[in-house]
């Protein structure tokens, strides 16, 4: 049913002419031949501003929001426990499971150090690494714009959860997502909204699914499924290096920690996970 809704609402914008901006940063150009096709009218094109790569036909906002309240699953991502697995989930630590936050951890330390800080949780679902990031010793703060999956942090996790509008200026010292900004209707306007949330040196860390070419040899298939309905911008090396002043680390899984923890760039782009980082203020 959700893929016959995305190809319908894409061959309505096709015959309109519509959707052919992107919608990151709203340029209406595309940079070079089309990158990647699904479904016959859905393409996946590189913005010739921000260089972006994003899916065409655009969605809107308005049409985003509906996607993700009554539309989006996506495995453990938005499947909720049960009372017993949420019990066995809290007692071992989420440990060894698809929600296991040890590598997003050790990355954390690397790039800030002290665990005492003030961290935004940008999309954080039903709550399960927001709970983990609490419980490594973060002031947690959470946002989740899918409702059933907000109440469950709140109600069943004890995630604090405020709205980006709700949090004030310059006030957090971690802006944190993890798979999100490739759901987002604009990238642009999600780091505009963690630069003014976060205080002067404060810490910008995302995870995204990888569409560097790197990855595209090593793995064209999964290359192939990061993008679509529910991924409509895929981030890359391109777009992180047209960027350069901005995301200061980048990796790609495994990730090393050690180049990672001294500011540098390991230079890896194969990985099927992106991390990219910056520090509000940094030239």
């Amino acid at each position: 049913m959700r893929s016959i809704s995305y190809l319908i609402l894409s061959l309505k914008k096709l015959a309109l002419g519509q959707g052919r901006s992107c919608p990151s940063c709203g340029s209406p150009k595309a940079e070079g031949p089309t990158e990647d096709r699904k479904w016959i009218v859905t393409t996946l094109r590189r913005c010739a501003r921000c260089k972006i790569l994003y899916r065409a036909p655009a969605t809107t906002k308005e049409q985003n929001d509906a996607i993700y309240q009554k539309e989006y699953r996506e495995g453990f991502t938005t499947e909720m426990p049960d009372e017993a697995d949420l019990a066995r989930l809290i007692q071992s630590g989420f440990k060894n499971c698809p929600c296991d936050y040890t590598t997003y951890l050790e990355v954390l330390r690397g790039l800030h150090g002290r665990l005492r800080a003030t961290l935004y949780d940008f999309g954080c679902s039903w709550g399960y690494g927001a709970y983990q990031l609490k419980a490594a010793g973060y002031d947690v703060v959470g946002y989740e714009i899918g409702a059933e999956r907000a109440q469950f942090a709140a109600t069943k996790l004890g995630v604090r959860l405020r709205t980006p509008d709700e949090v004030e200026d310059s006030s957090v010292d971690i802006f944190f997502s993890a798979h999100v900004l490739e759901h987002v209707p604009s990238v642009e306007a999600t780091i505009k909204t963690a630069t003014r949330l976060l205080r002067p040196g404060g810490l910008f860390v995302c995870f995204t699914p990888n569409g560097s070419l790197e990855r595209r040899a090593a793995d064209p298939n999964g290359w192939h499924h990061a993008w679509g309905f529910v991924h409509p911008q895929l981030l890359d090396r391109v777009w992180i290096e047209a960027r350069r002043e901005e995301f200061v680390v980048a990796d790609t899984g495994p990730y090393d920690i050690g180049a990672i923890t001294r500011g540098r760039t390991p230079g890896k782009w194969q990985g099927s996970e992106l991390m990219f980082s910056f520090r509000k203020g940094a030239s």
